[in-house]
């Protein structure tokens, strides 16, 4: 090394030591906990978890004590209520959990007159699930707990939808998780039939397209068309054409027709269509067809109307706002393309082509634009609470890679766009994933990516996967591979520190699973694509992560997943689940002339820890260290065999296993420092400690300190309780043990 170099190195050096440095995010995620459940119960099922901003609250569908619906569950008190019932679905939450959107078919407002699925925002605050109804005449109207977003303009009333062949499968979706802006008064939805979004109303006929994105302001009581047909105005036109004698609106769809409403099915989903607004309400993003009616083509580019690509509209910028491309075959707004005068891009592209967007977009109808389609992956954009950032799924293959790389209608891969101005398609694209090997059919290669979120400030991207193996180095996968691939697992790749993480495992460790059938070496043993983690979202902080998954190890004690081959419906054993980065600070390391001090201050770490010791009356003592005051809520959860009731003969399988929660204890912590509490069986099951072994048990502690995030741990116990006289024999020389010693 040179002179200057050593110099510069030292001048580096000295200024990192004066310098404060921001804490940094590791990659390292806390133990899993399950959000569909209370302190009683777990639910059936639940699918399309969505967290809050502030991490406290956990929407989901799914079942729930026998009654399907959405749900919320409060993380720091584990109170689960309902939200809306029967065949409501595909929640998101606002920032504070007050405000939920979801699609049902049910009417629950009295303006509600339609048939099809209408989207609807519940408001948490006003206690009662139950449809509103209008006022009799000379009372007061009593506050409603839900509004309707899928309205006309400037009132109440639901949209009007053309008559169809199945009238209660096509009207009004919203996207899961991403359909509802932070304060709750945006909500993002499309039409999948025939309305008058745009006029007129009965008794005339709806007329406006199918498949058009809109936002609902629910205080101003808006309803205003996103997709629009270029250039954008106040008298802007809905996007539609024909292809093949269909009808083709502004919104991707898998098939020649909208896709149907219907109740989610086990083990998997029927494609999402929806749009995604972003958390300040400004910007909508969509995965659009008919892409030249409504942005920016080259003056001879002429796909056919099904060639998709993202779509991105910032709506807080007036009527004239107009719709971009988010990426795509071609670049018709780059400087340089302008320059060169060029009317299209060569049937055989180049990525030094002016013109030349990202990817290879072909234009024919067996393979357009950059989505073809073919498989059950969410196709929705996720944007960024500034909609600045947007991370997407993609199949067509980058230009980058030259023409003799193929399609591979199997594969996807996640990439991020930066939409400011001032930069080419090709400098705003980033590809987090890529194909390891040419084999299409080796899934730790090539497995599709399923699904995606993102955090609010867009340096997080979390998706799912089936692949194990990920050649990029930046960013730089950081977790131990997976020997074969198994079931979806969820990453999250950190743009801040570049690393890319493997965030679900087993309690135990390795990887995800549930019951299944034996396969031979090389097949996989999860036949479903979608069979594992889905719907990731994150808390404002990018900290905490919801996702559902139809794994049963990730948790100690999870009971509802049926045995291989008794999948269904009703039955299918998913979960939704959270899970929190572990922060550690950093600090900015000092040098001495002198000794150091002889006993330098340290700061606590922010984790609970904690230690059981059973006791011979049936307690469980819990000795916790908390990091704070708060609150510690203690549950214990056991597996527990009962009886199953012969119908008409004796069965053969006399018991089942079930997980219950068989003890629970609340207590307040006034400072930092180590609380004692003691946790004893409920009465129902007090009878259990007195069996041979007694029972063994996982408590989950949930520690809520004021203005932070909730801490959890576990820790493993036995609930023992020997007979009177065995007490009073063995009380003087039988030692206390330590069980569940972290």
């Amino acid at each position: 090394m040179s002179v200057r170099g050593v110099g510069a190195l030292l001048t580096v050096t000295l200024a990192a030591s004066i310098t404060s440095v921001p804490a940094a995010r590791a990659d390292v995620f806390g133990s899993i906990s399950l959000a569909s459940e209370d302190p009683f119960q777990q639910a059936d099922y639940a699918h399309d978890s969505a967290i809050s901003g502030d991490g406290r609250y956990v929407a989901f569908d799914g079942s729930f004590g026998g009654a399907t619906g959405v749900w919320r569950r409060d993380l720091q008190t584990g109170v689960v209520e309902r939200v809306a019932g029967g065949d409501a679905e595909r929640p998101s939450i606002s920032a504070d959990g007050r405000f939920i959107s979801f699609t049902t078919t049910a009417r629950l407002t009295p303006g509600d007159r339609n048939e099809g699925p209408d989207v609807y925002v519940r408001d948490m605050e006003v206690r009662s699930s139950q449809p509103c109804a209008a006022p009799a005449e000379g009372e007061p109207p009593r506050p409603c707990p839900f509004t309707l977003a899928s309205a006309v303009d400037g009132g109440e009333e639901a949209l009007s939808y053309a008559p169809s062949v199945e009238p209660a499968a096509y009207g009004s979706v919203a996207s899961g998780r991403s359909a509802l802006s932070a304060d709750g008064r945006n909500v993002a939805f499309i039409t999948t039939a025939v309305s008058d979004l745009l006029g007129p109303r009965p008794p005339q006929p709806p007329s406006t397209p199918a498949m058009q994105v809109a936002v609902r302001n629910l205080d101003t009581r808006s309803t205003r068309l996103v997709s629009v047909r270029a250039p954008a105005s106040e008298e802007s036109q809905p996007v539609s054409s024909l292809e093949n004698s269909k009808p083709v609106g502004a919104v991707w769809s898998e098939g020649e027709v909208p896709p149907r409403f219907a109740t989610i099915e086990s083990y998997g989903r029927t494609p999402p269509a929806g749009a995604s607004i972003s958390a300040d309400g400004s910007t909508v993003a969509w995965l659009g067809v008919n892409v030249g009616e409504q942005a920016a083509l080259l003056p001879g580019e002429a796909p056919v109307p099904k060639y998709a690509e993202p779509l991105w509209r910032r709506i807080a910028d007036g009527p004239a706002a107009p719709t971009r491309r988010i990426t795509g075959g071609s670049d018709p707004l780059s400087p340089a393309c302008i320059a060169s005068g060029e009317q299209a891009v060569p049937q055989q592209g180049s990525a030094g082509d002016p013109c030349q967007g990202p990817f290879e977009a072909e234009v024919e109808p067996t393979a357009p634009g950059t989505w073809s389609g073919e498989r059950e992956d969410n196709s929705v954009p996720q944007l960024s609470a500034d909609g600045y950032t947007v991370a997407f799924l993609a199949n067509a293959p980058l230009a980058a890679f030259g023409a003799n790389f193929a399609r591979n209608g199997n594969h996807s891969d996640v990439y991020v766009a930066d939409m400011h101005a001032g930069l080419t398609r090709v400098q705003s694209l980033r590809a987090l994933t890529e194909l390891a090997s040419g084999d299409s059919a080796d899934l730790a290669t090539n497995a599709p990516i399923v699904d995606l979120g993102i955090s609010p400030d867009g340096t997080q991207i979390a998706f799912t996967t089936k692949r194990t193996v990920f050649p990029l180095g930046v960013p730089a996968y950081v977790s131990a591979p997976d020997a074969v691939p198994g079931m979806v697992e969820l990453f999250s790749a950190d743009l801040a520190n570049e690393t890319l993480t493997r965030v679900t495992r087993g309690f135990e460790g390795g990887a995800s699973e549930h019951p299944h059938e034996t396969k031979q070496t090389g097949e996989d043993p999860y036949t479903i694509s979608t069979d594992g983690a889905l719907s990731p979202s994150f808390s404002s902080n990018g900290d905490t992560l919801a996702f559902s998954s139809t794994a049963d190890n990730l948790v100690y004690g999870d009971g509802n997943t049926p045995p291989p081959g008794h999948e269904s419906a009703t039955f299918d054993g998913s979960d939704a689940f959270v899970v929190s980065r572990i922060l550690f600070a950093s600090s900015t390391p000092e040098q001495y002339v002198s000794p150091p001090p002889a006993e330098p201050a340290l700061t606590p770490t922010w984790r609970l820890f904690a230690t059981a010791l059973s006791r011979r009356d049936g307690t469980v003592v819990l000795h916790v260290t908390v990091p704070a005051p708060g609150t510690l809520l203690a549950a214990a959860r056991g597996t527990l065999r009962v009886r199953v009731k012969a119908r008409g003969r004796a069965s053969r399988r006399p018991y089942r296993a079930i997980a219950a929660t068989v003890a629970t204890r609340r207590a307040g912590t006034p400072g930092a420092g180590t609380i004692t509490i003691v946790l004893a069986l409920a009465r129902r099951y007090a009878a259990l400690a007195r069996r041979s072994g007694g029972l063994a048990a996982t408590v989950s502690l949930v520690f809520s300190p004021s203005g932070h995030s909730a801490l959890r741990d576990t820790v493993r116990v036995r609930f023992t309780r020997a007979a009177a006289r065995t007490v009073k024999r063995r009380a003087r020389r039988a030692p206390r043990q330590m069980v569940g010693h972290r």
